[in-house]
């Protein structure tokens, strides 16, 4: 998705840049302390062109912010969250980033998180590829970037995600094409998992296994 080019109007990836040079701007000033939220101001026609992926373009910036954040040591206050909105200032092809609150908590990076105790857990596909859900937040799709990257035509760049709770582990869809199913039925909010459930990414299915 920020990958994505057109001819005319404001790219995804530059979108991107512009978060990442925010953040990068407020470590800088604030002792590695970065906002949680970001709110990215665009022309009505860049806003209006991007209508049909806002979705999955705003769980892939959120998640290049997680791991960027990751990746220099910053202090998020919190979950990653990003909007778009109409500003009428801008021109077509640019954008401006608004950033909130930054985090209060200094010198805690988000590489030493307290650490949840993780039930061991993995996905097992049909054809008897394994994968173990390290760390308590876990993505799954064709990009690179992802956690598991699957090379299939049926599943998103970043489909779905992961994350550990108290009681075990949670499956979410990120507003993929084709959606998530957990034992047939779709799914629209993070949804708990059980030993032996099935789980459709599109049609490539997989089995969740948990000690």
């Amino acid at each position: 998705m920020l990958t994505r080019t057109r001819r005319t109007g404001i790219r995804p990836i530059e979108i991107g840049r512009q978060i990442i040079a925010a953040m990068d701007d407020q470590a800088v000033t604030h002792n590695g302390d970065i906002a949680q939220r970001y709110v990215v101001g665009l022309h009505k026609s860049d806003l209006a062109a991007l209508s049909d992926v806002v979705k999955p373009l705003l769980s892939e910036l959120c998640q290049a912010i997680a791991n960027h954040a990751k990746y220099e040591g910053y202090n998020i206050a919190g979950e990653a969250d990003v909007a778009l909105e109409e500003d009428v200032a801008q021109r077509i092809g640019s954008c401006v980033v608004t950033v909130g609150k930054t985090a209060t908590t200094p010198h805690k990076p988000i590489t030493q998180p307290e650490q949840l105790a993780v039930k061991p857990a993995a996905v097992v596909l049909v054809n008897g590829s394994r994968h173990t859900l390290d760390g308590d937040l876990v993505t799954i799709g064709r990009q690179a970037s992802c956690t598991i990257v699957i090379a299939d035509d049926n599943i998103s760049r970043v489909h779905a995600r992961f994350r550990a709770v108290d009681n075990g582990w949670t499956i979410e869809d990120l507003g993929s094409t084709n959606g998530t199913k957990v034992n047939g039925v779709l799914i629209t909010e993070p949804t708990l998992l059980s030993h032996g459930q099935l789980i459709a990414l599109g049609s490539l299915q997989l089995h969740f296994e948990q000690a």
